[in-house]
């Protein structure tokens, strides 16, 4: 008995709620935007909005009731943008496999064999763009990264979003505003010489700076994505009574549980980030470590749907399509199809910290 192209694509249809969860869970930034409920579709290929970084008005005191009211003359919002990045991961079931499977067994093998695996690749090559930003192929989706650029719908080179410098001193053009144009549109910055001396003075030092600019509306800095190098030093930097392994997995998340420790920080969690690679930065500070801090309720992200048109339009975010059958060749194309925007509209309220892989 062999299977069709078609059942495998059944079987597909029902494991991929499952399996685009697993996406959200493989990476807590994500997981914390969506959790948060800072994720909706678009109608359209970018998103446009209003950064307030600063407050918009004026107060005035009053004390015999005949003031003017101060109001509408302080204007310090402007428009910024983000696009979806459009991608699609295509893979290739050899017809031979299909012919050969015999029972509901060898079909659980043929689904590890092939969506599950290719799936897991386009995780992994999104989650390394978004820190990175060296995935040639990905190269339309958000970085971190402020050492490179990433290039949404080819309208050219797009910065990526931390700085790795003071504050003062940032001028690089993010979602098309330039930093520092605009009071309070920047990323907190902190470099440590040496962990031992000053690590975790340092990390503090950077996450109440973030923390405290909205703290009192939307809380503390949530996240820390740090190279291995920085994480192990702050483990080791830690007394062994203090060493508080966080374990976020929930019922039914199908993310392995190692990908899902992470050790608190204050009010966040750190996590060991794989993906982060300092010698393939480019500024020297960030050679030496980098942690980037994240207030995941200034994030947010947006799909757009029905990006392919006709009757294989998708929601965008890693739907399933196919099977195809390649001319010439024993073999069924399947795809998944992502298109995915993120956007900051807070960023005084993120930071990056280098020098973290310094003893």
């Amino acid at each position: 008995m062999a299977f069709s192209p078609d059942v495998l694509t059944t079987a597909l249809q029902e494991l991929m709620p499952g399996f685009s969860e697993t996406f959200t869970k493989f990476h807590p930034a994500f997981d914390a935007i969506i959790m948060k409920g800072n994720k909706r579709q678009a109608q359209g290929p970018y998103i446009q909005f209003a950064l307030v970084p600063d407050g918009p008005g004026f107060l005035t005191q009053i004390v015999s009731g005949n003031e003017v009211i101060a109001g509408g003359r302080k204007q310090n919002a402007i428009r910024a943008t983000e696009f979806a990045a459009t991608m699609i991961y295509a893979y290739d079931v050899p017809g031979q496999d299909l012919r050969e499977a015999n029972n509901k067994m060898d079909l659980v093998e043929l689904i590890r064999r092939y969506p599950e695996r290719s799936l897991a690749e386009f995780h992994e090559l999104i989650a390394r763009q978004l820190v990175m930003g060296d995935v040639t192929d990905a190269n339309n989706f958000i970085t971190f990264n402020g050492d490179t650029t990433y290039d949404p719908k080819g309208l050219g080179g797009q910065q990526g979003i931390f700085s790795f410098q003071d504050v003062a001193a940032q001028t690089d053009t993010v979602f098309g505003v330039g930093k520092n144009s605009i009071p309070g549109w920047y990323n907190q910055y902190q470099h440590i010489a040496s962990f031992t001396a000053e690590g975790r003075r340092k990390m503090r030092a950077a996450y109440y700076d973030a923390s405290q600019e909205m703290a009192n509306t939307e809380g503390d800095v949530d996240l820390i994505f740090a190279d291995r190098g920085t994480f192990d030093n702050y483990i080791d930097d830690l007394d062994d009574q203090v060493q508080i392994v966080t374990r976020s997995t929930r019922d039914g998340d199908r993310a392995p549980g190692k990908m899902r420790e992470g050790i608190k920080f204050l009010n966040a969690v750190m996590f060991p980030e794989q993906y982060i690679v300092p010698a393939n930065f480019t500024t020297p500070n960030a050679t030496e470590g980098v942690a980037y801090g994240i207030h995941s309720s200034t994030w947010k992200m947006f799909s757009m749907g029905g990006s392919m048109g006709g009757a294989d339009a998708t929601k965008g975010f890693f739907d399933s399509r196919g099977p195809v059958r390649l001319p010439t060749q024993d073999m069924w194309r399947y795809e998944y199809v992502l298109s995915l925007g993120m956007y900051c509209d807070q960023l005084r309220c993120n930071f990056a910290v280098t020098g973290g892989g310094n003893p």
